[in-house]
């Protein structure tokens, strides 16, 4: 029975050998597959952080563009006011010269009725007076068209300006 205990013990000993080295190599893979997980983890946080930073950066480049838009919308807007108030300006200016255009047409008329000379005279006189009040308003305009032109212009520049900030930005 000696021989017989000594190969159980044997056959024991080997199988708690065994067992104690499957239990060692399942904690070192254990072991291996938790610094895997840990590196991966620390790739996905860092990757976290650098996609929340360019996040952020395109935010603030957004709000940027945005904040320079409505910028450039209000001084296209006050420029408009002002171009306008001058345009009004402009045609009370142009209704004054025509009453007095007109004044001095009556006046030129009175004249025209004491002497026949006077007539072709007075005549050429109202058709200049006519003439030059509605090249008065002719020229307003322009002036107007131009001045709502160059507004616009400036818009567009500033828009333009605003638009590459954001594009350089990317």
């Amino acid at each position: 029975m000696t021989g017989r205990i000594k190969t159980i013990l044997a056959a024991l000993a080997l199988a708690g050998a065994f067992t104690a080295g499957w239990t060692a190599q399942g904690w070192r893979a254990d072991a291996a597959a938790a610094r895997v997980q840990a590196e991966q983890s620390g790739k996905d946080v860092t990757q976290a952080q650098q996609s929340q930073a360019a996040t952020e950066s395109k935010a603030g480049a957004l709000l940027q563009h945005a904040r320079d838009q409505q910028d450039n919308t209000h001084d296209y807007t006050q420029k408009m006011a002002q171009l306008e108030a001058g345009r009004a300006a402009d045609a009370a200016r142009i209704a004054g010269l025509q009453r007095d255009i007109s004044s001095a047409a009556t006046r030129s008329a009175q004249a025209a009725s004491d002497a026949a000379a006077c007539r072709s005279l007075a005549d050429r006189h109202q058709r200049l007076a006519a003439l030059a009040g509605e090249g008065g308003a002719v020229v307003a305009g322009l002036a107007g068209l131009v001045h709502q032109r160059d507004t616009e212009i400036g818009l567009l520049a500033g828009q333009i300006r605003a638009d590459r900030v954001l594009l350089l930005r990317d």
